[in-house]
């Protein structure tokens, strides 16, 4: 099974956050969590969030 590659091009400060979840005014939220494995909206925010490149530092000096 080959997995679609995600090309990380973009920075996270580019992409934005969210500051809401979708599912929470979602109609079909009574099936949570079963519905999320076809949501085709969370599948569109994690993808692009997958093309992120995190601006955070991996280690903190002391």
């Amino acid at each position: 099974m080959m997995q679609d590659f995600i090309k990380r091009d973009r920075f996270d400060f580019e992409i934005g956050y969210l500051t809401k979840s979708p599912c929470l005014e979602c109609e079909n939220k009574s099936g949570l969590p079963r519905c999320h494995r076809d949501c085709v909206v969370l599948d569109k925010i994690q993808t692009t969030l997958a093309k992120g490149i995190s601006t955070q530092s991996a280690s903190f000096e002391s």
